[in-house]
């Protein structure tokens, strides 16, 4: 009986000791933030997990100061960010939080060199690099326009797609930081447009050096953000397009489902995200997961009538220092069944939808599923200081990261309407190999690949995106 006893107060004992150790809270006492030039102190304490009075657990410490130094990153408005304990009273058990951020260079003044075809494969291969199909210009990209983390973008662009866009977004406009507002106009004109996909490429029309489309498009969004880790979108768009009459009569009568030369069209599209995502750009760990609906046209008087679904899930997953897993998929449903204008019958080959390896095709289609996994290996992470040959003093120290991976990709498009005549639609398409990937000031990302597909074609692509 006495050692029955003795079992039970030793065990007891080593429970509280447990307890104790790795579950023992210390509370914030204050939270100090330096390096703000023009950023608002409350955009900072916006993306922290705690505030001052929270309690943390001393054995998450190290995690939850390291994921906070990643929500500031992830803004796109510091070159580098920490957060840490500036002091330790272990008698009243508080700490005294520290963030020290160095700010990002926020005005981009670039000139465009931009390319009219779906990517830069699509250029260089299918279309051989001509110089035709350049767009030349300049873009304004201007970061933290008052210090709120708001947007303003602005483009004038000249050459194949003769275009004016202007873009401004503002996170919020209440005490709690939660709601904001977005708002852009667009107009563009085409000499050249495609106006049909045959055998998986695009077929192209050009009526000497006469404009054959005009596009007029306004757009506004309203969107919530509760915490850092959701998000509600709802945004409204107006869409007039002109096209020259031939491209209809001569060409696809489809072009518009009417068969009218004008179409004029609004849309409603509402969405929902979660991302706890460690770095958004090229992130190691965490998950995130959206659903959308989109609303094409009024479908009055046989006006477009397309109503679509989307979902999205990512997993990253860390294995040790060096090594990341990424598995993604993603789906389309089409609730309108029936077919669509061709310039609304999307599926993949656009944009960041893509099988790797099946870069220069294009496959239309109502439904699509798409999945991705990927293997990579970081290489190394530095910072470079590049001194006195940087003028630019945000820019003077460069922090980058190479990674190489494995790819493994594969999806599937559904066309009821044109999948005669484009063979790689209704059957899976499967392709991958290996890729070289660079991450550059925390905002710039490339990637270099070498990927095959199920036809036994291999070819080199190249893709690059930016936090902002």
């Amino acid at each position: 009986m006495h050692l029955l006893r003795r079992k039970a107060i030793l065990i007891a004992g080593l429970i509280f000791l447990f307890k104790f150790s790795f579950g023992q809270s210390v509370t914030v006492q204050s939270i100090t933030i330096t390096g703000l030039k023009k950023t608002r102190a409350s955009i900072v304490s916006r993306e922290l997990t705690f505030s001052v009075g929270d309690s943390l657990i001393q054995n998450d410490l190290g995690p939850t100061l390291e994921r906070n130094s990643n929500n500031l990153i992830n803004l796109g408005l510091f070159t580098e960010a920490v957060v840490n304990i500036r002091e330790w009273d272990t008698d009243k058990n508080t700490v005294d939080i520290n963030v020290v951020v160095k700010e990002s260079w926020y005005i981009y003044i670039l000139p465009i060199f931009d390319l009219a075809d779906r990517n830069f494969n699509v250029w260089w291969t299918t279309q051989k690099a001509s110089i035709n199909r350049i767009n030349i210009g300049a873009r304004l990209d201007w970061l933290n326009f008052s210090g709120r983390n708001d947007k303003l973008k602005a483009k004038i662009q000249f050459g194949y797609t003769p275009k004016q866009e202007i873009e401004y977004r503002f996170p919020y406009f209440n005490k709690r930081q939660s709601l904001g507002l977005s708002t852009g106009f667009v107009h563009s004109v085409n000499k050249e447009i495609s106006y049909a996909t045959n055998d998986n490429k695009e077929s192209f029309v050009r009526f000497d050096e006469r404009i054959i489309q005009e596009r007029w498009e306004g757009r506004a969004g309203i969107f919530y953000r509760p915490n850092i880790f959701l998000k509600y979108d709802l945004g409204l768009s107006y869409q007039h397009l002109d096209v020259d009459n031939r491209v209809v009569s001569d060409y696809n009568p489809k072009y518009f489902i009417k068969g009218d030369s004008t179409q004029s069209v609004f849309g409603l599209a509402l969405a929902f995200e979660y991302d706890d995502r460690d770095i958004k750009i090229f992130p190691a760990r965490g998950f995130k997961a959206g659903i959308s609906l989109e609303k094409i046209g009024l479908g009055i008087d046989g006006d477009e009538d397309l109503l679509t679904s989307n979902v999205a899930v990512e997993f990253n997953i860390a294995k040790g220092r060096r090594f990341q897993h990424r598995i993604s998929a993603l789906g389309k449903y089409s609730i309108t069944r029936d077919q669509p204008s061709y310039v609304y019958y999307r599926g993949l080959g656009y944009g960041v939808k893509y099988v790797s390896g099946y870069e220069l095709y294009a496959i239309d289609g109502l439904d699509v599923i798409l999945g991705k996994y990927q293997l990579a290996f970081k290489l190394l992470e530095r910072k470079a200081d590049l001194g006195k040959f940087m003028p630019i003093q945000q820019f003077r120290t460069a922090p980058y990261a190479f990674y190489i991976s494995l790819l493994f990709e594969a999806g599937y498009v559904n066309d009821p309407y044109t999948g005669a005549q484009n063979p790689l639609a209704n059957r899976w398409l499967y392709g991958g190999g290996p890729a070289l990937s660079v991450l550059m000031y925390n905002n710039f990302f490339f990637q270099f690949s070498y990927a095959g597909n199920h036809l036994g074609e291999w070819g080199f692509y190249i893709h690059s995106r930016t936090s902002f």
